[in-house]
C-alpha cells in the first residue's frame, strides 16, 4: 500500500468528517515527506489538522484531527481531569501533541490517552486502561468497556465510509470529490 493509499484508507473517517480523529503507523521507509506535505494541506483545506510524529528510529505516527471537533472533546471536564492527571498541562491541540510526543518516546508503555482525541469515550479509555485491555464488552475499533450498540454503530460507519473513500480514490476522484460523494451517499441513507 502506498503512502498516499494508507492516507486514504485510515483517515477517511475524519477526512468526512464522521470522526474527530484518526492515527496510524508507517515504516518510515515507506513515508514520504513530499506527500505528506500534499496531504497536511488538502486536510488543511478540509478543517483539520496533520501530524506526523516520529517514534522511532524505524516507525512514524501520522495523527490526523479534525480541529472544531478535538478543541470539544479538551474542552470537556472530564476530559481536562484526566489529561491533567497525565501530565498534560493545556487544552491546546498542538500541546497535546507536542506532550503525547515525548510521552509515547519516553514511557514504557503507549500512552492510551490518544484514544479521546481518536473519538473514543472517555470511560472506554479509562476502563482501557484500568483493565489493561482485558475483559472488554465489544472490540471494534477500539475496546468498548460502556456502550456496546454506539461502538458496533461506529464500525460499520467507519467501514463502509473507509471501502468507499478507496474506491472512490482507485477510480481517480478527487479528495474533495471523494468527500462530497460521500457527503451526498450519507444524505440520502
Amino acid at each position: 500500500m502506498s503512502f498516499d493509499q494508507m492516507m486514504i484508507h485510515y483517515c477517511a473517517p475524519a477526512l468526512c468528517g464522521i470522526k474527530s480523529g484518526n492515527m496510524f503507523f508507517i515504516k518510515n521507509e515507506d513515508y514520504s515527506e513530499n506527500s505528506f506535505i500534499l496531504w497536511k494541506e488538502i486536510f488543511s483545506a478540509h478543517g483539520l489538522i496533520t501530524f506526523a510524529i516520529q517514534l522511532s528510529d524505524t516507525t512514524t505516527g501520522i495523527l490526523t484531527c479534525n480541529v472544531c471537533w478535538v478543541r470539544k472533546i479538551l474542552d470537556d471536564a472530564m476530559v481536562r481531569a484526566y489529561l491533567r492527571e497525565k501530565g498534560y498541562g493545556s487544552t491546546s491541540i498542538f500541546d497535546f501533541v507536542k506532550t503525547f510526543s515525548k510521552r509515547i518516546k519516553t514511557q514504557s508503555g503507549f500512552p492510551h490517552e490518544i484514544g479521546v482525541i481518536l473519538g473514543y469515550p472517555i470511560d472506554d479509555v479509562i476502563e482501557f486502561e484500568k483493565h489493561q485491555g482485558r475483559n472488554c464488552k465489544y472490540c471494534g475499533y477500539w475496546k468498548t468497556y460502556t456502550d456496546i450498540e454506539k461502538a458496533k454503530d461506529c464500525k460499520c460507519r467507519y467501514r463502509d465510509c473507509i471501502c468507499l473513500c478507496e474506491k472512490l480514490y482507485r477510480e481517480g476522484y478527487s479528495i474533495i470529490q471523494i468527500i462530497q460523494e460521500y457527503k451526498k451517499i450519507a444524505d440520502a441513507a
